[in-house]
């Protein structure tokens, strides 16, 4: 019985969206044949009492108790109701809008200009502050930087660098890179282009593959090695025209050949490199990285696994002690700092970003604001239309 009640209450609610898509034209002829054959019954009967036709049919209308309402009646049973009425509000709202083309064009200016600006700046903040760093387990990157009195956030000396990398036990991999700009000899002559100096484990802790060609290997971040770089898919792109053939190609940076061994994916973005072109090994032989007190590195980790920021920050922090017992001169009163990467990423614009959402909302709310304020003046020359309406059966909520 529960089965056949089921299939039952499944057969009208078919027909009902059945009612609602086709046959309207069908029904709508059914129903009104039913109304009159109805009516012309109450009619006769009417008449064979006695009373004059127009009166017999007066009455048979009365006796029917509206035929408007008994035909909304009829049709609400055939089909589904709240669609069907969303969809004659929508026609009216249609045909109102065309009949006031003028109100029409500025309320829809106004909301566009205001969920416009408003979604620009989600946008912006979505990218910035809410969606996770675009590398492999974001969350495991932190940055990692020296301290001194003067400044709780210094560069690296690359000197202390190494020494990090070879003595912590929290980190599954440490590199440092720094911002490099070359001089590009080109046909035209030489150009100015942003650079990057980066360890050779850099992309793999971010866990970037180049899309051709390959990483930077071990041997190549000192001048004893071949000199070579990776470049990025809009530099390949646009200086090398997508040539597939690149990887093997010769640049000269800074007036120094070096060969492009990679090029990197569409979508990598590191906002500290200032959309910069050419990435190269670090070069730590002689100049000011051969010496300890020369701080100019910034560092990124990948924590192990387990391991949280408090305790890579402690742990490093007890490296930099015994460095300063070891290097007094060099490394009085350093230590070292360990936060997360998208500290760096986002940079100190968090609260201005935050700001600026609130002022977008605050003009989208602004826009609703003032369309509400026509809509109320245009509901005031249509008060004699909604009376009516609700005299003919309207709900308010419609």
């Amino acid at each position: 019985m529960r089965a056949l009640s089921v299939w039952r209450v499944g057969r009208r609610s078919l027909a009902r969206v059945a009612g609602l898509v086709f046959r309207r034209k069908a029904r709508e002829r059914a129903l009104a044949d039913e109304v009159e054959s109805h009516l012309a019954m109450h009619v006769d009967d009417n008449i064979r009492r006695g009373l004059s036709p127009d009166e017999a049919r007066r009455q048979a209308r009365l006796a029917l108790g509206g035929l408007d309402v008994m035909k909304e009646a009829y049709r609400d049973q055939g089909t589904v109701p709240v669609i069907e009425h969303t969809v004659q509000d929508i026609r009216l709202a249609l045909r109102q809008l065309i009949k006031s083309p003028g109100l029409a064009a500025t309320a829809i200016l106004v909301l566009a200009l205001g969920m416009g600006g408003c979604l620009a700046v989600f946008g912006l903040v979505e990218a910035a502050l809410l969606r996770p760093l675009p590398y492999s387990e974001p969350d495991r990157l932190v940055d990692v930087m020296e301290t001194n009195p003067q400044f709780p956030r210094s560069n690296l000396s690359y000197q202390d660098f190494r020494d990090w990398q070879s003595t912590n036990t929290v980190f599954s991999s440490l590199e440092a890179y720094r911002q490099r700009g070359h001089m590009l000899a080109t046909p035209g002559g030489s150009a100015m282009v942003p650079g990057m100096q980066v360890s050779g484990g850099f992309f793999r802790t971010l866990g970037i593959h180049p899309i051709l060609g390959r990483d930077f290997s071990a041997g190549e971040s000192s001048s004893a090695g071949a000199r070579v770089a990776i470049i990025t898919y809009r530099t390949w792109r646009e200086r090398f025209g997508s040539d597939s053939r690149v990887v093997g190609r010769s640049v000269t940076l800074s007036g120094e050949s070096h060969t492009i061994v990679g090029v990197l994916p569409a979508t990598f973005q590191y906002a500290p490199s200032e959309g910069a072109e050419f990435w190269t090994p670090i070069d730590a032989t002689g100049g000011c990285l051969a010496r300890r007190s020369c701080h100019s590195l910034d560092g990124i980790g990948r924590l192990k696994p387990g391991v949280t920021i408090e305790a890579a920050g402690a742990a490093m922090t007890v490296i930099a002690r015994q460095l300063e017992r070891q290097y007094p001169d060099s490394n009085r009163d350093q230590g070292a700092f360990v936060g997360p990467l998208a500290e760096v990423i986002v940079g100190n614009i968090r609260p201005t970003l935050w700001l600026l959402l609130g002022g977008a909302a605050l003009l989208l709310g602004i826009a609703c604001t003032n369309v509400v304020s026509l809509l109320l003046v245009r509901t005031e020359s249509r008060r004699r239309e909604l009376s009516v309406r609700l005299a003919l059966g309207a709900s308010r909520a419609r």
